[in-house]
């Protein structure tokens, strides 16, 4: 800020001159120091998301865990209900030296193998990606996590057709036959028969019937995870394209 004085004194010797100008300048009595601007951080669209996609992140991200969860939980559901229908048949099962066996000459279990594989698979699946979506890996990054996500969505999703007309193409061809059967088929022919029902049939025919069901039930699930996998493609996608545009802009990680 800055003052003027004007030095009008009359001159001694009559002349009429200019008044003379002194100025003194004061120091501002404030003054604002700014910090250099720094330059945003550099965008990587590999590695973050832009904060105005937090939103549609933070929704597909705790979805896709949701779904996880829920597909591991079911996957052991039916690792038990196989398990228990198997373990079941061992207890039960007459050998050749019994005049009146229980069971036929040939007793088909591929189809509790299938199942039970299909939820050991879908168990260490689900929690693989667990484990990549929340602990700290670098599969947290967001396309390493796409790729992980629709990997086992599509694996899961064909495990779980191929596992249920697997299983019902052997349960349906073995269904009316005499000789042979699976362990569902046989002992769900004895439904309706009351105390008639050889020990324990009921409970195989439950346990293997549940076991199917949730088999179908996943191949619901684990579409809804495909369309999840393909949402989150387009959500980078969306991203990207942004960053290469505005080349610049605060971005967050979930």
């Amino acid at each position: 800020m800055s003052f003027q004085r004007f030095d009008i004194s009359p001159n001694p010797a009559g002349e009429n001159k200019r008044p003379r100008f002194s100025a003194f300048r004061f120091a501002s009595f404030s003054s604002v120091s700014r910090r250099p601007s720094q330059a945003p951080p550099a965008y990587s669209p590999d590695d973050t998301l832009a904060t105005r996609n937090q939103l549609h992140v933070k929704v597909l991200h705790w979805m896709r865990i949701a779904i996880a969860s829920i597909t591991f939980l079911v996957s052991i559901v039916i690792l038990a209900c196989s398990a228990s229908a198997l373990r079941t048949y061992t207890n039960t099962r007459y050998h050749a030296e019994w005049i009146l066996p229980l069971w036929p000459s040939t007793v088909d279990l591929r189809p509790t193998h299938a199942l039970l594989a299909s939820g050991v698979i879908l168990a260490v699946a689900s929690i693989f990606y667990l484990v990549a979506a929340l602990a700290p890996t670098p599969l947290r990054s967001t396309r390493p996590l796409n790729l992980t996500f629709t990997i086992l969505a599509f694996l899961s999703l064909f495990l779980t057709i191929f596992t249920t007309v697997f299983a019902n193409t052997i349960n349906t061809r073995l269904s009316n036959s005499t000789q042979a059967g699976t362990l569902a088929s046989w002992t769900c022919k004895w439904q309706g028969f009351g105390s008639a029902t050889p020990g324990r049939f009921a409970e195989i025919c439950a346990m293997s019937t549940a076991a199917l069901d949730l088999v179908i039930l996943m191949i619901v699930i684990e579409s809804f995870s495909v369309l999840l996998a393909g949402w989150g493609w387009w959500i980078g996608a969306k991203v990207r394209k942004e960053g290469a545009v505005e080349g610049k802009g605060e971005v967050t990680q979930v």
